[in-house]
């Protein structure tokens, strides 16, 4: 009996020995463990506060909003649409669909398009509806636009070729551009001023044409009547021109002598 228990007694022993050996190893793993939680955390905390530095600092906000392609409407009613504040607005609060759609709300714009650049700089190129008329008239210049919009200020337009508007109120100027919209531009371009005639019908008018002949007609049947024009003066005499009245029917009355 003690022969096999001496037997064992070596064996337990290096058993020991063995978990004593391993003890050091396994502290040590535990040890770089550990040590690696405690960096990963440090780093998780530091990304946290540069986000937090990041989001209160001017670095995420809009740094730059330029506009650019305005010819009569204002930067300013622009950038107002935007609702874009610079070094205010926050940059991941910027969607340029929702912009972009703002301001092409704006009175006066057919288009717009956004760019971004390095460190929030935003630019948005615009175009503006074609001038379709110049209403020179109290209480001051105004620009006609094809979308309908009535705009205070003189034409910037290098080659502009709308037709002038004289004697008209802003209550008749507006009647009048909701028709001289409907109007096709090879119509409308033959049209050199209009101008509201007293001597008629209220909201009446009278048309200066670029081949030489005067149109009276009213307000309410400009549009459709002046969409006719090129067949109305492809009937009368060739050479001849003169004042075309049209007021529920077509009546030609030729210049006498030179005009």
């Amino acid at each position: 009996m003690k022969e096999r228990q001496r037997a064992r007694q070596p064996k337990m022993d290096t058993t020991v020995r063995s978990l004593e050996d391993k003890i050091p190893y396994v502290r040590e793993q535990r040890r770089k463990k550990a040590n690696r939680r405690l960096i990963y955390v440090l780093i998780l905390i530091g990304l946290l506060i540069g986000v937090v530095f990041y989001l209160q600092s001017s670095f995420s906000r809009v740094a730059a909003f330029d506009v650019t392609g305005t010819i009569n409407v204002k930067k300013e009613d622009i950038i107002q649409a935007s609702r874009i504040k610079v070094k205010e607005t926050h940059a991941f609060n910027v969607s340029e669909e929702a912009v972009l759609e703002r301001i092409e709300n704006v009175p006066g714009i057919r288009e717009a398009t956004m760019t971004k650049t390095f460190l929030h700089h935003y630019e948005v190129d615009v175009v503006e509806e074609k001038e379709i008329a110049y209403a020179k008239d109290k209480p001051g210049a105004r620009i006609v636009l094809a979308d309908g919009t009535i705009l205070p200020g003189k034409s910037k337009e290098e080659l502009f070729d709308a037709p002038i508007l004289t004697g008209f109120t802003d209550q008749s100027l507006q009647r009048l551009t909701k028709e001289l919209v409907k109007i096709e531009p090879k119509v409308r371009s033959r049209i050199s001023e209009i101008v509201a005639n007293n001597q008629t019908d209220k909201g009446g008018l009278k048309l200066f044409m670029t081949d030489g002949n005067t149109v009276l007609l009213s307000t309410s049947a400009f549009s459709n009547s002046l969409n006719e024009y090129v067949k109305v003066i492809s009937a009368l005499p060739k050479g001849k021109t003169g004042t075309i009245t049209i007021d529920g029917g077509i009546y030609f009355k030729p210049y006498k002598g030179k005009k």
